[in-house]
């Protein structure tokens, strides 16, 4: 089993850690060892500035040494910059690598494929689906993510009453997939509603003048789904002992410490140091193959509750 990478919570080991990452990985290289000439990497994460980030770069750093790989970090300040990201991809391939990695800030915007193509780099995305033919994709179903979650809700609530949903930046399909499934279980299987939907929120805090406005617009709200760890446990913290549920997709230890704690009501458990490594997996097992066969590697992502948290927790650390 991967062991899941843990950071502490308080701020000044986190910012220390960040540093480290950035120096070492997120936003350098990991080189080739004397002598040897190894299959390079470029990797383009969406941010570098949460500790999710940080555990990709983890695992991607720990399936690089494993599987013989060298690796070229690159981030965005945001995960909403998608003209920077799109400028350090065409960096990065005027480099010498063999493949590209990228979680897009914009599923959608996939210009830089020709100019891979031409390069002759093979092309992967990860944690975030490319939406172009024959790029395989390494991460969790995020449609079933959703709809996992809205099952517990919908137990929560008994099947009825009116939810929201703060969803991040809908250009990436996994916040959007993560909104769609919710509302094709609560659509399906439930008499629940939808009050509100709030996009734009991909990691970032949602306002409590916001979150002021959205309750006193919607007074009946029993539950917010959240699709960003980082903004389900700001939503959590203003909502206090309110008794509206809350959830999310996350598995950064702060996020497991407020299920535990029930600050949080569920989450979908998204590993960013199993996504990073098994990209290297993936690209290590693949590299000599036509990207265009390439199947995803769907990874699980287990719904965490107060009564199985800890379990969870200790299995992943073994």
């Amino acid at each position: 089993m991967i062991r899941r990478n843990k950071v502490s919570k308080g701020p000044g080991i986190f910012f220390i850690l960040l540093s480290v990452c950035m120096a070492a990985g997120c936003a350098g290289d990991v080189h080739k060892e004397e002598g040897k000439e190894r299959y390079t990497v470029g990797v383009v994460t969406k941010s570098k500035s949460s500790e999710y980030w940080m555990s990709v770069c983890s695992g991607m750093e720990k399936g690089a040494e494993d599987f013989g790989l060298s690796v070229k970090f690159v981030s965005p300040d945001s995960e909403s910059n998608d003209k920077m990201q799109k400028k350090m991809i065409h960096d990065l391939l005027q480099q010498d690598i063999d493949a590209l990695a990228v979680s897009p800030v914009s599923s959608y915007d996939t210009e830089y494929l020709k100019e891979a193509e031409e390069k002759h780099v093979k092309v992967i995305g990860y944690d975030t689906k490319i939406l172009a033919e024959g790029i395989p994709y390494i991460g969790i179903d995020n449609e079933k993510a959703g709809r996992e979650l809205a099952a517990v809700m919908a137990e929560k609530l008994g099947g009825r009453g009116s939810v929201g949903i703060v969803a991040g930046d809908l250009r990436q399909t996994a916040h959007y997939e993560r909104m769609e499934g919710i509302k094709k279980y609560i659509k399906e299987y439930t008499d629940m509603e939808i009050a509100f939907i709030e996009s734009g929120y991909g990691n970032l805090l949602i306002s409590e003048t916001e979150i002021s406005r959205l309750l006193s617009e919607h007074p009946d709200v029993g539950g917010i789904f959240a699709s960003s760890g980082v903004t389900a446990l700001g939503i959590s913290q203003y909502l206090g002992d309110s008794g509206i549920y809350v959830m999310t997709v996350d598995a950064q230890q702060d996020a497991l410490d407020a299920v535990e704690r029930g600050d949080l009501t569920a989450l979908a458990a998204q590993s960013g140091f199993e996504i990073g490594y098994e990209t290297m997996r993936f690209i290590a097992e693949n590299r000599d193959k036509d990207s265009g066969v390439l199947e995803d590697r769907i990874l699980d992502a287990e719904v965490l509750t107060g009564e199985n948290v800890s379990k969870w927790s200790e299995q992943t650390d073994e």
